[in-house]
């Protein structure tokens, strides 16, 4: 059946269908570079923690507290000559140990 005015109704319905293809194989590529990129974003503010955590305790003797960046939680302590971060990652509770330097 010719249809001059437009796509014909089995045109349609594979456009649609290729389009729903094509978005349900790109959502969770999409959602798994943000879980990533979220991650990665949380360790960079760990370590920033790390670095004024370490200034703190070299200064005023603080070895242990916690600290927020953007609306999360990063928890330190200072024991054996270890500075520790503690914070929640997007999967997991994530953590990040260094010797202190002397």
């Amino acid at each position: 059946m010719k249809n001059d005015h437009g796509f014909s109704w089995p045109e349609t319905i594979l456009s649609l269908s290729i389009t729903f293809l094509i978005a349900t194989t790109i959502l969770p590529l999409l959602n798994n570079m943000m879980v990533q990129l979220e991650d990665k974003k949380r360790s960079y503010h760990s370590s920033l923690v790390m670095y004024e955590v370490v200034k703190m305790y070299t200064v005023e003797g603080i070895s242990a507290g916690v600290m927020h960046i953007e609306k999360m939680s990063y928890s330190y302590e200072i024991e054996n000559e270890k500075v520790c971060i503690y914070y929640e990652g997007m999967r997991e509770e994530q953590h990040k140990c260094l010797p202190l330097a002397k």
